[in-house]
């Protein structure tokens, strides 16, 4: 993201002062952006099990991104400098665990896996494509793809047809052109499969 608060001001046709009157750094814009992305992602409490609440935490957040596909590469990076903290987020999250019977000998490492889980298939999902010639990108890629030799790679080469452009590492859209509609609900559940067994087992 290479920009500054003085490009944004030249961009809106205004003195860098009216920008900086209301966000003082550039690391504090981008904070703003996520936050205002991720405002409404986290469900209200109290209906549904607690394997539902997530689930809908999870396409609540995918579809906030689908909105702004751009900041899904700008999530990661505010949530790790705490930039963009939502305590509100953050205790809806804690709270859900709780009531699913979560020790608290497990809470962090719980929260944690919710909150890789939200981030994690998203961020690949809509992942930028190089901004140098994109056309021309996708289309080296796809014929790297398609030479793929079979007798070398024979798992491969009987799945690609399949995963072309529909897989992570062999696809040339990002998921605002090529939603992975069935593979998010694939990972969604087996990520509450996996907590339901970590919580059966304390």
């Amino acid at each position: 993201m290479g920009f500054s608060l003085r490009d944004v001001a030249r961009t809106l046709g205004v003195y860098p002062a009216a920008v900086y009157w209301h966000v003082p750094t550039r690391d504090a814009l981008l904070a703003a952006v996520v936050e205002s992305t991720m405002e409404d992602v986290a469900p209200p409490l109290g209906k549904g099990t607690w394997q539902d609440w997530f689930r809908e935490l999870f396409s609540r957040y995918r579809k906030a991104v689908k909105r702004h596909p751009n900041v899904a590469q700008l999530v990661g990076a505010q949530l790790v400098s705490n930039g963009s903290l939502s305590p509100q987020m953050i205790d809806r999250i804690l709270s859900v665990l709780v009531s699913a019977g979560c020790d608290e000998s497990k809470i962090v490492e719980m929260y944690n896996v919710v909150v890789a889980t939200m981030v994690g298939f998203v961020t690949l999902e809509f992942a930028s494509l190089p901004s140098d010639d994109p056309a021309n990108w996708a289309a080296q890629l796809q014929e790297k793809t398609h030479a793929i030799r079979a007798l070398e790679f024979p798992t491969l080469a009987r799945h690609l047809p399949a995963m072309a452009n529909r897989a992570f590492i062999v696809r040339w859209q990002s998921g605002t052109d090529a939603p992975m509609d069935s593979s998010f609900v694939a990972f969604i559940e087996v990520a509450i499969a996996g907590m339901e067994q970590v919580l059966s087992r304390q």
